[in-house]
């Protein structure tokens, strides 16, 4: 826009150190700078959190004012006439402290609070469950005890867009376009920062580029930072963050550590189960995941089970909800318990499933149909036969069931409007896109109800006019509740239709909606979708994955990965399939490559762009990948008898790792080492295998 400025983050680097002063005198001195501002420039509340629950119940501030809790912390905003002028003064910025940060150690992840005993930094929200029967367990002489860890590390969302705000002034308050998931609070927090009227600010989205959840309530801040700059300029402001400071500045994937005890049968059947497991929230408790109680048992029955959840305070940034948040690290746990189970009592893993689930789970016979379908008998002895006949390969296979409950939640709207002339149609909802094809699934809906081609049918940006207090686009309902809306939206106009349609029943469509405006049929529906309205449901899938591991390098292929997933009768089987395979992808870089690592001494984000932090690339997706959707079957209490399946997926990938286990031990058992249970974690990389193959396996190779 004519006279648009660019803005950057000034970051905080002395972690637990309290801000004296700002010296910004060089960086206005660089050409085209033009206005440095911090928390003393916001006009109302600093928060950019205002909604407050029982869950996210604390402040954070668009700017820190005081104490810096993680290195990266954003304290003030620079604005220059170019973005490479943005940048450069935000860096010249000098940050003076009034406290020393002192001889105070930083704790950037879980682990590190766990390895301290820093028993200060855990809060004491409690999701957990005690199952009904957990108390009057029986434990025979005979049964077995097993214990053991599993840990995992937080992941980025690694969007191909990062944060980005663009703010404009208007002659009755602001218009803000936001790549953000949460418009609603969006609007709250900038209102309330600004101290001006909600309905001042026009929110639009047209899409954002990837979101995973890190566009949620983080890429509030983001706004409110650049609406700030508008407000204070009164010119058009554009802040795009850098993969550095997006990756520096916004919280990720929460990391837990998980400490477990089991008594079990000798045939692997848990008698009683003690988990409990501490999470990351990273410098702030908000957005705890409250939710995972529905994940904990996955297929298994749970009477005998207490689950202990705690929550850790860290040096780094405030975590938030990653793709699957909750659910993933809970189906991790458990089926990493189940392995364990497995290898201690020299059982199938398959059959301690069996043993575990109740006996009328629908995933008893959908299990043995898959295996069938998947050929996994057959497989498991090629894979056995092959480890005997090569030394440097080994390959393993594994297969792991899921029960993934979608719930409703939240209110979101739909308009649509039919242009009399032409009978072209527009739509608008409160969904926002980000590549899960939203956007699709709603010209679809509309297309089949109103009976015209999908060509007629536009999509608009979401907005805040035409979808005021809808909830954030998160959890894979979305879609179902746009489809929902539009449903309900298009019926309603067929109602107004249908007596001119009777009048005439063999004109066409044009024609139609001309009549219908002659006669003054409003052509223009709203609706809303009420999650309080619908019932919940189950999404059942298998996945099934064969590894290949090279033993000198510690590389692993994917050779063939089997998916079958539930997604009731779908309107778009490629969306499903799509959202199935990245789900899956992403979590092949949870668990194979996306590794954070933090300076030790001063708490900064060491892999902070993709040079030093690997996503899953295209060498790492698996040489045959196959996904097939459930056959007749349909979900009679969702949107089009559709299910969700943005999320589930990513918490199949978790299979990988117990692939690569029996690949492991394969190689071990030729180098003559001693069997023992390796608790693999996320992320398993190349370093971190060779360190599982042993010291003694390194000695074999030399000899």
């Amino acid at each position: 826009m004519p006279g648009e400025l660019y803005a950057a983050f000034v970051l905080g680097t002395k972690v637990h150190a309290n801000i004296a002063s700002f010296d910004a005198e060089e960086a206005l001195q660089i050409p085209g700078v033009i206005a440095f501002y911090t928390a003393k420039d916001i006009p109302g509340v600093n928060d950019f959190m205002p909604v407050k629950s029982e869950f996210s119940p604390n402040v954070e501030e668009v700017f820190c004012s005081g104490r810096i809790l993680y290195h990266g912390q954003p304290v003030g905003l620079v604005l220059a006439n170019t973005s490479q002028a943005a940048q450069k003064a935000a860096k010249t910025v000098c940050v003076h402290y009034s406290t020393d940060p002192g001889t105070e150690t930083i704790l950037p992840t879980v682990k590190d609070v766990a390895d301290a005993k820093r028993h200060d930094r855990v809060v004491n929200i409690d999701y957990g469950f005690t199952g009904q029967s957990y108390g009057e367990a029986t434990i025979p002489e005979s049964a077995i005890h097993v214990s053991g860890s599993y840990e995992s590390g937080g992941q980025y969302h690694y969007t191909m867009e990062t944060q980005t705000c663009v703010c404009l002034p208007l002659e009755d308050g602001m218009e803000v376009h936001t790549a953000t998931q949460a418009i609603t609070l969006t609007q709250i927090a900038i209102s309330q920062m600004l101290s001006v009227p909600e309905n001042s600010l026009n929110v639009s989205v047209r899409r954002i580029g990837g979101g995973y959840g890190g566009k949620a309530s983080r890429a509030v801040q983001v706004a409110c930072a650049c609406a700030l700059a508008c407000h204070l300029t009164k010119r058009s402001v554009r802040l795009v963050m850098t993969i550095e400071s997006n990756m520096a500045v916004v919280g990720k994937r929460y990391g837990i550590i998980s400490n477990y005890s089991a008594e079990v049968t000798p045939e692997g059947r848990i008698l009683r189960l003690h988990n409990e497991f501490l999470h990351d929230a990273g410098c702030n408790s908000n957005e705890a995941p409250d939710f995972m109680q529905g994940y904990y048992g996955n297929c298994y029955d749970k009477d005998v089970w207490c689950v202990v959840s705690k929550t850790a305070l860290t040096d780094s940034a405030s975590n938030t909800w990653c793709r699957a948040p909750g659910s993933t690290e809970a189906y991790a746990m458990i089926e990493s318990i189940i392995e364990h189970i497995a290898f201690v009592t020299g059982s199938d893993p398959l059959a301690v499933r069996l043993q575990n689930m109740p006996n009328d789970s629908p995933m008893k016979p959908l299990l043995q149909t898959f295996l069938a379908d998947i050929e996994y008998d057959r497989r498991n002895g090629e894979i056995a036969q092959f480890n005997l006949e090569n030394r440097w390969r080994k390959r393993g296979i594994a297969i792991v069931p899921m029960k993934y409950p979608v719930g409703y939640f939240g209110t979101l709207h739909a308009l649509v409007s039919i242009y009399h002339t032409d009978g072209t149609v527009a739509i608008t909802h409160g969904g926002i896109e980000m590549g899960q094809g939203i956007n699709t699934r709603a010209a679809q809906v509309a297309a089949k109800v109103l009976g015209i081609p999908v060509e007629k049918i536009a999509i608009k940006p979401t907005t805040n006019l035409t979808a005021p207090n809808d909830f954030c686009t998160q959890a894979s309902i979305t879609s179902e509740a746009v489809a929902h809306s539009v449903l309900i939206a298009c019926e309603t106009l067929l109602e107004r239709i249908a007596p001119v349609r009777q009048q005439h029943p063999d004109v066409s469509w044009e024609k139609l909606t001309q009549l219908c405006h002659s006669q003054g049929v409003d052509l223009c529906a709203t609706a809303m979708y009420n999650g309080v309205e619908l019932p919940s449901y189950n999404v059942w899938a298998l996945g099934c994955a064969e590894i290949e591991l090279d033993v000198l390098t510690g590389c692993v292929l994917l050779r063939r990965v089997d998916i079958l997933e539930d997604a009731g009768k779908t309107l778009n089987p490629e969306i499903e399939i799509g959202q199935i395979e990245g789900a899956f992808m992403m979590g092949v870089g949870l668990y194979l490559t996306e590794a954070l690592s933090y300076d030790r001494a001063t708490g900064e984000l060491l892999t902070n762009r993709s040079w030093n932090y690997r996503p899953p690339g295209a060498k790492d997706i698996p040489v045959d990948l196959r996904i097939r959707l459930l056959q007749n079957t349909i979900n009679p209490t969702g949107v089009q008898r559709s299910k969700a399946t943005g999320e589930p997926a990513v918490n199949m990938a978790v299979v990988v790792l117990f692939a690569l286990r029996n690949a492991i031990n394969a190689a071990r058992t030729d180098a003559g080492m001693p069997q023992e249970w390796i608790p693999l974690g996320a992320p398993c990389t190349p370093d971190r295998i060779l360190r599982h193959l042993g010291n003694a396996y390194d000695q074999y190779l030399l000899h």
